[in-house]
């Protein structure tokens, strides 16, 4: 993996759009709405999440503050991509800036929910802080109920499905700083992680023995985490991005291949 071409691919990431903010505070404002919207193809997404984010401009953290929930209601009359609308980014705005209010940051509502521990060291415990976490925001929203393009924007871990997208922007806020992830949470340990896991990524985790499971769920993003650690412990997900490119780049189809195949970074060790 660590043939990947980290920095060049950064641009066809979604957390691309995270590295244009400069002060931390914006920085994991930018990533909850990043991450919650880094579904689809990469080009399609990465323009939802300019557009999502355009109404905040370059302060986002000082317009939440300053604006009222029936403001930030407002700011999304149009927005329509894929599962999400308008009212599902209200939401969400409305529920971070209510948490800037009464925790100062993201990062310190999410610790809250650490039952007081310094770090966060284990899958275990870091899925307990996670799920606070996404109740503690679901319950700030602005709308009285809650809507599924809200709930599917932001997924409770102790729901049972792998929750790719929310393990992804904890993996930005954990790992680095490395040119890809951001390292801003210091307290949540990378060895806490788990593998945001999706349909392309699951399958070339089969194809190297990764993964056993084949129901594609909460379960199996632990399998596979658990089989990265085996690697390096106190890192497991430093495999994420160079596996993600390689279903993102379309390169595997998926059977063996004389002229795709070879090449290949996990050719060697490839069972299919």
């Amino acid at each position: 993996m660590h043939q990947c071409d980290h920095l060049a691919r950064r641009d066809h990431d979604p957390v691309g759009r995270v590295w244009e903010y400069t002060d931390a505070e914006d920085r994991e404002i930018v990533a909850l709405f990043a991450s919650g919207l880094a579904y689809g193809q990469v080009r399609v997404l990465r323009e939802a999440i300019s557009e999502a984010l355009a109404p905040l401009g370059d302060r986002p953290a000082h317009t939440l503050r300053q604006l009222s929930p029936e403001e930030l209601g407002a700011l999304w009359p149009a927005f329509t991509y894929r599962m999400t609308r308008g009212e599902d980014l209200a939401d969400l705005a409305c529920a971070i800036a209510r948490t800037l209010q009464r925790e100062g940051s993201l990062r310190a509502l999410y610790l809250a929910g650490a039952a007081g521990r310094r770090e966060v060291a284990t899958p275990t415990d870091h899925l307990e802080a996670a799920s606070h976490f996404v109740r503690a925001l679901r319950a700030r929203r602005m709308r009285p109920e809650l809507a599924r393009g809200f709930r599917y924007l932001l997924p409770d871990p102790a729901d049972g499905s792998t929750c790719k997208r929310l393990h992804l922007f904890f993996r930005w806020m954990s790992r680095g700083p490395d040119g890809i992830d951001l390292g801003l949470w210091p307290e949540l340990r990378p060895g806490a992680l788990v593998m945001p896991l999706d349909t392309h990524t699951s399958r070339l985790c089969r194809y190297l023995g990764l993964l056993t499971r084949k129901t594609l769920d909460a379960r199996a993003a632990l399998e596979v985490s658990q089989a990265l650690a085996r690697f390096d412990a106190k890192d497991p997900l430093k495999y994420d991005f160079a596996l993600c490119h390689l279903g993102i780049g379309r390169r595997c189809i998926h059977r063996r291949s004389e002229e795709h195949c070879p090449g290949c970074p996990i050719e060697a060790a490839c069972t299919l």
